[in-house]
């Protein structure tokens, strides 16, 4: 009995390869539908069916495999506009990681950012000073000359160097308040960038210190 058992097992040892093998080799159908919507049957996907999704089937029906579909020429513009979103949000991650670091390794306390912010607003005031300075002279001296071309008369020739004086002094006095102007912009925007830092600064300070170990008490 034992012996009829063992040569049983052995046959069907040697017999199994041979039906994996006929399965393997098992003829298989394809199917798919064209852009039309026509459906197509054979051993081979039809041309047709080139952006298709296409379904292998074995000769009694069953799905063995599923092929996707190539991508649409919209769905390719898709994953390229991701992957770019995706390295520009890595990219701005990357360079606030360095801000930050640059920023808690510039300042140790709030004082100290809010001592440049004052220092460089301070500075940039002072040069607002002195063009206000020189516009006082360039208005006086404008005062002068409208009074002078006023009294020249009918000497053409001076009151000609007058105009073109008064012409000039005009010019400088509206490149010094154009200059005014861009140093009262520049003040604020100071102010603006130093309350960030400071906000900022805040924020990377309070999650540092909720991350550290609690410092042990002193005995």
């Amino acid at each position: 009995m034992l012996r009829k058992n063992l040569i049983c097992l052995l046959a069907l040892g040697l017999f199994l390869p041979v039906i994996g093998a006929y399965a393997a080799d098992a003829p298989t159908i394809k199917k798919c539908k064209d852009a039309t919507g026509r459906w197509h049957y054979g051993d081979t996907a039809a041309a047709e069916c080139a952006k298709s999704k296409v379904t292998v089937m074995s000769d009694e029906g069953t799905t063995k495999k599923v092929i996707a579909a190539p991508p649409t020429e919209k769905e390719l513009r898709d994953r390229e506009a991701r992957r770019e979103t995706i390295e520009a949000e890595q990219a701005r991650a990357v360079e606030q990681a360095r801000k930050d670091e640059l920023l808690l390794s510039t300042y140790g306390v709030e004082d100290d950012i809010l001592y440049i912010r004052d220092r460089k607003i301070a500075q940039v005031e002072s040069q607002i000073k002195a063009s206000e300075e020189t516009l006082k002279s360039l208005r006086a001296a404008l005062a002068r000359m409208e009074a002078q071309a006023a009294d020249e008369g009918k000497d053409a020739k001076a009151a000609e160097t007058t105009a073109k004086n008064i012409e000039l002094t005009r010019s400088q006095i509206a490149r010094h308040e154009g200059a005014i102007a861009v140093k009262r912009q520049e003040q604020e925007g100071l102010r603006k960038q130093y309350a960030q830092e400071l906000e900022r600064y805040r924020e990377l300070k309070k999650k540092l210190s909720s991350v550290s170990p609690p410092t042990a008490a002193k005995q």
